[in-house]
């Protein structure tokens, strides 16, 4: 049989709970036992001593005449100490066996329980020597005797004795099971209450990973529309089981997206390779239906799609790899400076061409750094090939590189068009082209900014986006100039 969780939790909750209870009610009825019997050991300890006052009165008494241990009784010493006359006969503790009153309507009724030894039966008188004087030879108890010594004007002539009893009188015992009876009734009342609140508890835990349980089976069912309901999050969002419950919802939002993202990059590529391949299927069934001449010029525009062709290929592979893993680089110490000038200088000329002025702008001396050379100026020349393709002639693209505290910071700034604010954090989306600055007439394939992130995320760097004082894009690279595990490699190489 398989135990729900809400079982099990209410379970060990009552175990807990009644190991708590029992551990509880056997200390308070141990307790009470043993404090009600030092209670009444006190007590008797009280009426020695009175005992003992009063019999001292009798022998050094100024209004009668003073008498000798050996001329009381244990039997009169008793009756005075009650306020009783002497001569009364002993009281009666009810009725000799065999005589028992008949119950209600002449039936029998068994005789109550028998009465502890009574406290006059264990008292008596002792001389100095321990002989008894007064009184009956008690058994010696277990629990030892009391002793208080009586004095005849100054001298000590005898002890009285009170031997110890571990019984406890017929109204102690019935005061006792009351105590225990209600000791019993509370202890069962909190069990009781224990399971109640273990049974609603586990239910109120177990209610919401229910939800969660639920929607867990329809999101690995591929339904990533599904959400756990608002009023469930509300009610548990304080506690572990709430973060829970919130991040299943935050986690069914990211495959949701992360689905629409798969099925839009799938319908991108297939619309990135299915132009390239169109022209190219178009101008070779021309060829072969001889529309057009098989010249050196025609098989160059195929040799042209071929190659764009081969870079998208290229530039996706790219792309696949950095998303399974950090892209393989070799790092090696290099100049940053000469590397940035020479590609300045080699697309300054095609810049110009299209109406650009192109600047390179080197805050102060950016020393060594650890890269990967070809990676670094891959990044760059897509940041460039961005800015060029796409800024308004005339224009001007800026490219500035400055040194803080160990890393550099690199950005590439052009003037209008600029892109929207919103549209912002999405331009690292592979194929993503923004509706007013990139459109496919431009050229491009919408790969060049996430290959150049990929890039700066496997030399632990970070890019990001925003509007340039120049009124169009600004790329911000920040990159440190020796990533430390690839430090100690190069070292180790070297």
């Amino acid at each position: 049989m398989r135990l729900r969780l809400v079982h099990k939790l209410s379970l060990l909750m009552l175990s807990f709970a009644l190991l708590a209870v029992l551990a509880l009610g056997g200390l308070t009825a141990w307790n009470l036992r043993h404090g009600f019997g030092e209670y009444l050991a006190a007590r008797e300890v009280v009426q020695l001593e009175a005992f003992r006052d009063y019999l001292e009165s009798r022998l050094n008494s100024k209004v009668q005449p003073a008498v000798q241990l050996q001329d009381l009784s244990m039997h009169a010493l008793l009756n005075g100490f009650q306020g009783l006359p002497q001569d009364a006969p002993a009281p009666h503790r009810g009725p000799p066996p065999g005589h028992e009153p008949p119950g209600v309507g002449g039936a029998w009724r068994p005789p109550p329980p028998a009465p502890p030894a009574a406290w006059p039966e264990r008292l008596s008188v002792r001389g100095l020597d321990g002989q008894l004087l007064l009184g009956r030879q008690a058994r010696s108890s277990a629990a030892g005797h009391v002793d208080r010594p009586v004095r005849q004007g100054d001298l000590h002539v005898a002890w009285v004795r009170l031997e110890r009893s571990d019984e406890v009188d017929a109204g102690g015992s019935h005061f006792l099971y009351q105590q225990y009876g209600v000791i019993a009734g509370a202890s069962l009342g909190l069990v009781l209450l224990a399971l109640l609140s273990a049974a609603w508890l586990a239910r109120r835990w177990v209610k919401p990973l229910e939800a969660v349980a639920k929607t867990s089976r329809q999101l690995a069912m591929g339904d990533f529309s599904v959400r756990l309901d608002a009023s469930v999050v509300h009610k548990v969002n304080t506690d572990e089981i709430g973060d829970v419950v919130l991040h299943i919802n935050r986690m069914a939002e990211s495959l949701q997206t992360l689905e629409q993202s798969r099925r839009r990059w799938l319908a991108d590529i297939s619309h990135e390779l299915r132009t390239p391949l169109t022209v190219m299927q178009g101008d070779i069934e021309a060829l072969c239906d001889g529309v057009r001449p098989l010249t050196p010029d025609a098989v160059q525009v195929l040799r042209n799609d071929v190659r764009h062709l081969g870079k998208l290929v290229n530039d996706l592979h790219l792309l696949a790899v950095a998303d399974l893993q950090a892209l393989p680089c070799d790092f090696q110490w290099l100049d940053p400076a000469d590397m940035l000038r020479q590609l300045v200088s080699r697309y300054a000329a095609r810049a110009h061409q299209q109406g650009l002025d192109l600047q390179l702008v080197l805050v102060h001396d950016l020393g060594r750094v650890c890269w990967d050379a070809a990676r670094i100026e891959q990044l760059c020349v897509n940041l460039l090939e961005n800015s060029i393709r796409y800024t308004q002639s005339p224009g001007q693209v800026v490219l500035s590189v400055r040194l803080v505290q160990e890393r550099v910071h690199l950005e590439v700034e052009d003037t209008a068009p600029g892109v929207p604010e919103q549209e912002l954090p999405r331009l690292w989306e592979p194929l993503y082209r923004s509706d007013t600055a990139r459109t496919r007439a431009l050229g491009g394939s919408g790969l060049g900014l996430a290959i150049a992130q990929a890039i700066a995320q496997a030399h632990a760097g970070h890019m990001q986006a925003r509007a340039s004082h120049l009124g169009g894009l600004c790329v911000h690279v920040d990159l440190p100039t020796a990533p430390k595990a690839h430090v100690l490699r190069s070292q180790a190489s070297a």
